[in-house]
């Protein structure tokens, strides 16, 4: 059985395999889009997906 799945990006629906992941501005793997949203994406002028982040924006106490 084939494995489809929708791009979060376009809605177009394409298989497993022809996904790929974008990766944040440090490098992290961050959402798993079609080829050309991920071309798209990652060939923008930002170079990542998502939003610029540093150590700063990391909230990892629980008393928050």
């Amino acid at each position: 059985m084939k494995d489809y799945r929708q791009c979060p990006v376009c809605r177009r629906v394409v298989l497993r395999s022809d996904m790929l992941f974008t990766k944040d501005c440090h490098g992290v793997p961050f959402r798993l889009v079609c080829s050309k949203c991920h071309h798209d994406i990652m060939y923008s002028e930002k170079g990542f997906d998502g939003e610029y982040y540093t150590e700063a924006d990391e909230c990892l106490d629980e008393d928050y």
